[in-house]
């Protein structure tokens, strides 16, 4: 063993070895973020994605180099790691109250790979890593809308394939996400990623004018409610932080071109008919009953009120997936306040709101320390976002939920480093010509 053995852990440390361990780490998790939108691609039934794979893998050479950040989120990590463990004390103790520990256990493993490993492996302390890795799924996102609308214009809905198609019955354009709300939704959550890369002109508005118009038919083409007002926040937030009165006439003229030119050339028929009748019927006739799945939506809220009155429940909930065992439906309720709230009482409901808080405390703290107001712009549009489209949601430990958040985070958090990198050199500089 000496000899081969000495030599053998000798090379394992070479700097040599870690720097092309370190290229190898940085392809997987490209890799990975980039089929982080494809959930389609899992190993049999179990929710673990080709893209979770890679991921694990990334971690693993991250852990080989030693290149392990002890606090990602800077002095926000603490806080972060508080509200997993509030999460996964009020799930778990409610499912150990009521027998049913392995589904805490199985759903808890799922929300600590999303919120805490995909935090580890995310935010990196070189500031082109976070560009690239935000930038790696906008191009994913981008291309999984241009193939749904090809195929949604070119090839339609295919018999057979029931809702595990591209393009569903109802003609709704679901996308390889398989689901039409799903798709609006993560595009309305990678949006600012694509306006903060816009407004600090690191994407050319040649470029980011018809992303944003993918974006926008893709989001027509799903016909989905909640994603067309997810958008509608997500774009009003953002320009919101970011306005100066520059940018507001810029906006208004755009808009009136818009209108304009609809009003001249265009007609309710060029809208797919299911958005014309899921979408603007709702909105033309004011009734919220004619937006699509909204009664049996509104069925399941009202099922989990009377759990959370009639148990009742505070501090722990019934346990995880129990919601789903009483319901009438047999269906969880796509609320994840109301959701957490039953299953994990108000603990578990606190613990994963306290991520979007972190997230805000996060945001102005970057802006406070030198950060400008395009990364705040993304930060909190991202959190605003997320946290709405948890009202039209189940759990929500799906990898593609967390992922544009925590690269917006990392784009916040590269954005203040830079700044004080610069600060720094400014300050050398100016002691540099002190000295002479």
């Amino acid at each position: 063993m000496s000899g081969t053995g000495m030599t053998t852990a000798a090379e394992l440390h070479s700097p040599k070895l870690h720097i092309h361990l370190a290229a190898v780490e940085r392809a997987i998790v490209y890799v990975a973020v980039f089929l982080a939108p494809y959930a389609t691609f899992r190993f049999s039934d179990l929710f673990f994605t080709v893209s979770d794979f890679f991921f694990c893998l990334s971690l693993f050479l991250l852990l080989i180099c030693g290149r392990i950040w002890n606090k990602p989120l800077g002095q926000a990590t603490g806080l972060w790691l508080v509200a997993f463990t509030l999460l996964f004390l009020g799930m778990m103790i409610g499912s150990l109250l009521h027998s049913n520990p392995h589904r805490g256990l199985i759903v808890m493993a799922q929300y600590l790979f999303a919120y805490l490993l995909l935090m580890i492996i995310l935010i990196r302390d070189d500031p082109k890593e976070a560009y690239r890795l935000a930038a790696i799924f906008l191009v994913s996102v981008i291309l999984i809308d241009i193939h749904g609308i090809i195929t949604f214009y070119a090839v339609g809905y295919v018999p057979g394939e029931g809702r595990g198609g591209i393009v569903t019955g109802g003609k709704r354009l679901a996308t390889v996400l398989r689901n039409p709300n799903l798709a609006a939704a993560i595009n309305g959550l990678t949006l600012p990623i694509l306006l903060y890369f816009w407004s600090t002109g690191r994407v050319k508005s040649y470029v980011a004018l018809p992303a944003l118009a993918v974006f926008v038919v893709t989001v027509v083409l799903t016909s989905s409610n909640s994603g067309l007002f997810v958008m509608a926040i997500c774009l009003t937030v953002f320009v919101a932080f970011i306005s100066t009165p520059r940018l507001l006439l810029r906006l208004t003229f755009g808009a009136a071109v818009v209108v304009g030119a609809l009003g001249l050339f265009g007609s309710k028929d060029m809208l797919p008919k299911t958005f014309q009748t899921r979408v603007l019927g709702a909105l033309s006739s004011g009734d919220i009953s004619e937006a699509g799945t909204f009664v049996s939506r509104a069925a399941l809220m009202e099922e989990a009120v009377q759990i959370i009155s009639d148990e009742p429940i505070w501090v722990v909930g019934v346990g995880a997936d129990q919601f789903r065992e009483r319901s009438v439906q047999a269906a969880p309720v796509h609320n994840l306040y109301l959701l957490l709230w039953v299953e994990g009482g108000l603990l578990a409901l606190i613990g994963w709101m306290m991520f979007s808080g972190v997230g805000v405390l996060l945001a102005f703290g970057i802006r406070m320390a030198g950060g400008d107001k395009h990364a705040l712009a993304a930060m909190i549009t991202t959190v605003v976002v997320f946290l709405t489209i948890a009202l039209f949601n189940p759990h929500m430990y799906a990898r593609y939920w967390t992922i544009p958040v925590l690269l917006c985070f990392g784009l916040g958090l590269a954005q203040l480093r830079q700044a004080t990198r610069q600060v720094k050199a400014e300050k050398r500089s100016n002691a540099g010509a002190r000295l002479r």
